[in-house]
């Protein structure tokens, strides 16, 4: 009934099971969270522009009545440049807005890509918007006043309002996104951080570009404003004024350097202590876990990597699993670790045979699913019985089973065969438990013959590189097969042969030994009823 191709195909069936799917546990936020993102970008934008504003109008003097014309200008081009940033945020997340949407089961890779990209993609259209206005200005004043220092002043206080701006936008946008990225990176934590269509900003280029550009405004308000003070305490003679001046934009030049580096150092640490925890609290019962990248940076490639990690232990084990159900634990073990060779070694086993009585009469009678039924409960109870001794299950053949005890997990020969005998009088106590099941049932008895036999054999992968089986092959399993089917003739369910009944030695009580002529072989052979172990 269970033949080799079945088994095989079941088992194709079975590994090619997809893994356990991991189910959202984080809400997606509604697809208006990323208009609000939007919104809080245009606003630290706004706020650098005024920011920018200020200083000019400290470090330039405009001629009269030029100022409010400034002022007007400059706000009418921001007005128009938040007007094509939000062109360029709408494209920047069309997918994203779409999927979010209709999210579905899994991820869009077009939306998880604009999910990563977007605070990069965004503050860096902020601050290009920013420069541009900032250059545009300088340029107008420049030519409507007829002063090129001023223009220029203008321009210097727009360039270092456009890099406040980029930077604090996309800190703040990075933000504002991490739970949006967590949602979707927790549907599908295998989700790519690297590659192609995926802006890949390391940690190094982050800390440089906040420390590098925010120390570099600071620098240059500190020293303008100090310059100007400066001129103006000896102009007037109060030389007071310019320290307390110089301390405050110090202290202010090193709180914002300070946010922007805590703001940068608190998106590394919080998915460190994550992963961190993940892997400390890693065993098998946690290969199903998995960590939530949410960046393209180290640590995002960290948490990929140790997913992919985690995948394939929870893979491996899902496959020695599955090897268990087709072939013993002790077998999946052996070809998992690597032995796959051909050939085998010569060893000391005992090979247990069972099989059922009438079998072929009892299936003609019955529908073949109940058949199927009948066999599996038969099946599960004995190799249940044979596993609790330590039998390798080798295989069925019909109806028939075959069992090792000493392979591939070598014991000592009494040891082996003592596992067997208890294992075969274990099957006698299991089947007639079940046969009162099946009596309940309204389905038929089973009756069973059992033979025992010890003896060498070689125990190895048998077959092909394409198609390998751990099996034993030698007179023993010859010997084993020969004595269940001499139970038959016998009116027994369970013999031992005379090799297994010495090494059992007076923990067996057994009948009167019978001489019986196993088929192929050329002497009679001495087998005993095997009644108890003491």
């Amino acid at each position: 009934m269970n033949s080799d191709s079945s088994m095989t195909a079941g088992a194709v069936r079975l590994l090619s099971r997809p893994l356990p799917a991991h189910a959202p546990a984080v809400p997606l936020p509604p697809p208006g969270r990323l208009l609000q993102v939007f919104t809080g970008a245009i606003a630290i934008g706004s706020t650098a522009a005024a920011v920018g504003a200020y200083y000019i109008t400290l470090a330039a003097s405009f001629p009269p009545g030029t100022l409010g014309q400034f002022l007007l200008v400059l706000g009418g081009l921001v007005v128009l440049s938040i007007i094509g940033t939000y062109a360029v945020h709408l494209r920047l997340s069309a997918a994203l807005i779409a999927w979010l949407r209709r999210p579905g089961d899994g991820v869009a890779l077009p939306a998880w890509r604009q999910a990563i990209n977007y605070p990069a993609h965004l503050s860096l259209t902020v601050g290009l918007s920013a420069l541009a206005v900032s250059l545009l200005v300088a340029g107008i004043t420049a030519i409507t006043t007829g002063d090129g220092d001023l223009g220029l002043h203008i321009a210097v206080g727009g360039t270092l309002a456009a890099i406040l701006d980029a930077i604090f936008a996309w800190l703040y946008t990075d933000w504002a996104t991490r739970s949006l990225r967590r949602a979707m990176a927790v549907r599908d934590p295998m989700l790519p951080v690297s590659g192609a269509g995926i802006v890949s900003l390391g940690l190094a280029a982050k800390m440089a570009i906040v420390i590098v550009g925010v120390s570099v405004v600071g620098s240059v308000v500190a020293g303008t404003l100090a310059y100007r003070e400066a001129a103006h305490a000896i102009a007037t003679g109060n030389p007071g004024s310019l320290a307390l001046h110089l301390i405050l934009v110090t202290a202010t030049g090193l709180a914002v350097s300070l946010s922007g580096c805590l703001l940068v150092t608190r998106h590394t640490t919080e998915p460190l202590r994550e992963l961190t925890t993940l892997v400390t609290e890693l065993n098998p019962e946690r290969y199903t876990q998995r960590g939530v990248p949410m960046s393209s940076d180290e640590v995002g490639k960290l948490m990929a990597a140790v997913n992919a990690m985690l995948g394939g232990l929870e893979e491996r084990d899902f496959i020695k699993d599955a090897f268990s159900r087709y072939v013993t634990r002790q077998v999946s073990d052996v070809v998992l670790q690597g032995g796959l060779e051909l050939g085998g070694e010569l060893l000391t086993a005992t090979i247990l045979m069972a099989d059922i009585r009438d079998f072929t009469s009892l299936s003609e009678r019955m529908p073949p699913r109940q058949v199927v039924r009948v066999l599996n409960r038969y099946f599960t109870e004995m190799v249940d019985e044979c596993m609790e001794h330590g039998g390798m299950i080798d295989k069925f053949i019909g109806d028939a089973i075959m069992v090792v005890f000493g392979a591939p997990v070598r014991q000592p020969p009494e040891q082996s065969a003592l596992s067997a005998a208890k294992a075969a009088l274990g099957m006698r106590r299991r089947l007639e438990r079940l046969n009162v099941a099946f009596a309940a049932d309204d389905l038929p008895a089973l009756r069973i013959g059992i033979g025992v036999h010890t003896g060498e054999a070689i125990a190895g992968n048998i077959g092909a590189p394409q198609r390998l089986d751990y099996t034993l092959i030698g007179d023993v399993v010859n010997t084993a097969a020969r004595i269940e089917s001499a139970c038959k003739e016998l009116g027994c369910d369970l013999l031992v042969s005379d090799a297994t009944r010495q090494l059992l030695g007076e923990r067996a009580r057994v009948g009167e030994a019978r001489v019986v002529h196993l088929k192929g072989k050329a002497l009679p052979t001495s087998v005993h009823p095997l009644l108890a172990l003491e």
